[in-house]
């Protein structure tokens, strides 16, 4: 006798023993029951989880010669005492029950000489002329078309019994006509109780680890679970282990997974790599490995949300380890985790390299976990802005956070310390680096010191910058204006040199090095009344030819309003006496009009309460011939 693979001998006899579609089975059972009969029935739902079975004992219930009528407990056709019409049904040979398998039979040809030419008939033997359609979806138009007066109005005792795995591509008229049964995925806890079954009844040794990895696989089809204990038993014969499994089936055990997640956790990206060559080392298919990840990633995001275990049944690892790993991540982690490695899947279904796309992927993650959230930098932005505002240094961070000094991108740019001016005693701002007059130090409100604020960023380049940019603009802002918005013009902010490397550092930012190189090379640099006088010795004369430029010297203007709110006029000196003074040119005086007009109408009190009230703004200024 010839081998019978698993999936066709331990396919279901009785509607008791199809796995995981009860509410089906117990609507036939009492539809037959009750004489309730439809004349035609669509069965969809994924591969492998009863269709076609459900078909045969429905054709068996119909037919039965053990009954008077039809039953739903037809004959088993492994009982010797079975009836010749449920043998028949069983091995798909019998008279009038007709399997027609509709992808090699599309044509309208061959659906009026199997269907329309023999409806007509009589049952030659039994109650019921049964058809059975299987991959009905498959049908040509025509051959629907052709179909639908016979469907709805057919002969007595004819049914039509059509199964698809593709419901949506049946045309409505076909639908209409059917009564629909929907199949579900089956659960992998009742897989793998059959399987169990199986397992007992075929004398096979098997853990139930290693069963559940293979109840895993099925994906919720019986067949392919049952298709999969079969290669397993070939490959290991009666006593199989959990490592038989991964061999053969090519799946990532729990210990792979564990080492990525750790991987990630501890941010050990050499991890990756290791992972990705023990995964090839092992025979492992890269793509069912990606996949396996994802559904752990999935796991362990409903641990992290959830925490039901109905929807951790398919689990790879036990609870207590997907507790554990769930910790070490946020949603927010396990969530940009997941949508990465679904894009590395995909791209490793084209790919030339698998390997090469699966190692950089992982590496993504773990570089990933060094990201920080678009709220963790706004927050962390505006407790510096509050630490300028108030003169008080910022809380300390967390452990594990990167600043700018240590642990930078290299191509993120250097950001200088910044430290908030003090209060004067007379309530006036000192500027930084100078004490007020008459005084021996800087004095503050509480006569201490004030304390220096430094930028902090993340160590990825976007995020660095940003954030970077966002602080330099706040911080020199907040220096010019003061706390609590008190103007610094009176203190001559850019009086030292401290200021000049303010200014320096703004060119700086703006990639003009040979401004800064010009800068470095005076003699002398400081603010004189509402210019910035720059002195050179008789030798760096070209350095000054360099900033004399109209282009050069419009851009040091702005770098200077930034900084001191004000518009500043620039003088070059040579140190044997030659000045070149640059006068403000006509567009500069009529700017700093407008900004002069601008300033009073925002201390009008009638324009601010227009402003609070409409929630308007500023828009322009301009002097009336009444002024």
């Amino acid at each position: 006798m010839t081998y019978q693979v698993i999936a066709r001998k331990w396919r279901p006899q009785t509607f008791d023993e199809v796995t995981g579609q009860e509410p089906i089975t117990r609507t036939l059972r009492n539809a037959i029951e009750h004489q309730r009969l439809h004349h035609a029935y669509l069965f969809s739902g994924a591969r492998g989880v009863g269709k076609t079975t459900t078909a045969r004992l429905l054709a068996k219930a119909l037919n039965c010669h053990k009954s008077d009528g039809p039953t739903p407990t037809p004959c088993r056709t492994d009982d010797p005492t079975a009836c010749a019409s449920c043998r028949e049904i069983s091995e798909s040979r019998s008279i009038d029950v007709q399997e027609i398998d509709a992808a090699s039979h599309t044509g309208i040809d061959n659906v009026r000489e199997t269907i329309i030419g023999s409806i007509g008939f009589a049952p030659a033997r039994d109650r019921y002329k049964i058809f059975v359609i299987d991959e009905v979806h498959m049908l040509s138009t025509s051959s629907f078309n052709a179909l639908l007066k016979t469907i709805e109005e057919p002969p007595a005792r004819v049914v039509f019994i059509m199964a698809t795995t593709e419901r949506h591509k049946v045309p409505e008229t076909i639908l209409s006509r059917c009564q629909q049964f929907e199949f579900r995925t089956i659960a992998t806890a009742k897989i793998l109780e059959r399987l169990r079954l199986i397992a007992e009844a075929e004398k096979t040794s098997i853990p139930d680890d290693a069963l559940r990895e293979i109840a895993r696989s099925g994906e919720g089809s019986m067949r392919d679970a049952q298709s999969a204990f079969d290669q397993v038993i070939s490959f290991a014969g009666p006593k199989i282990k959990k490592e038989d499994v991964e061999l053969a089936l090519g799946v990532a055990g729990a210990d792979i997974l564990i080492r990525v997640v750790n991987g990630i956790a501890n941010h050990h990206p050499v991890e990756a790599l290791a992972v990705v060559d023990d995964v090839v080392m092992r025979g492992h298919d890269l793509r069912n490995f990606c996949r396996d990840l994802l559904a752990h990633f999935r796991d362990l995001l409903v641990t992290k949300v959830s925490g039901s275990d109905e929807l951790l049944e398919s689990a790879i690892c036990d609870r207590d380890e997907l507790s554990r790993q769930a910790a070490l991540f946020s949603e927010a982690d396990l969530v940009r985790f997941f949508h990465s490695l679904a894009e590395t899947e995909t791209l490793l279904k084209t790919a030339a390299h698998p390997r090469y796309q699966l190692e950089i992927g992982l590496v993504k993650l773990m570089e990933m976990r060094r990201l920080e959230s678009l709220g963790q930098l706004l927050d962390r932005l505006s407790a510096l802005e509050e630490s300028v505002r108030t003169g008080k240094a910022p809380a300390a961070r967390q452990p594990g956070t990167k600043t700018l000094s240590s642990t930078a991108s290299p191509i993120a740019p250097s950001t200088p310390s910044v430290s908030p001016p003090p209060f004067s005693s007379a309530g006036s701002v000192a500027a930084p680096g100078t004490t007020p007059a008459g005084k021996g130090k800087s004095a503050t409100a509480g006569g201490s010191a004030s304390a220096s604020v430094s930028f902090t960023a993340a160590a990825t380049g976007t995020a660095l910058e940003t954030e970077a940019s966002a602080a330099s603009d706040i911080a020199a802002e907040r220096v010019a204006t003061g706390p609590a918005g008190v103007s610094t013009s009176g203190a001559d902010p850019l009086a030292d040199t401290s200021e000049i490397g303010r200014i320096k550092a703004a060119l700086e930012q703006r990639r003009k090095m040979f401004l800064v190189t010009a800068l470095e090379g005076a003699r002398h640099a400081a603010i004189a009344g509402n210019e910035l006088c720059i002195e050179f010795a008789p030798d760096t004369r070209h350095l000054r030819d360099t900033l004399a430029k109209s282009d050069n010297v419009k851009i040091l203007r702005e770098v200077c309003k930034e900084i001191t709110g004000s518009d500043l006029g620039v003088r070059f000196v040579i140190s044997d006496g030659e000045s070149a003074a640059v006068p403000p040119s006509k567009e500069d005086a009529e700017r700093s009009e407008k900004q002069r007009l601008r300033e009073t109408a925002e201390k009008d009190p009638v324009v601010q309460q227009m402003l609070r009230t409409f929630r308007g703004e500023i828009v322009d200024v301009r002097r009336t011939e009444k002024e």
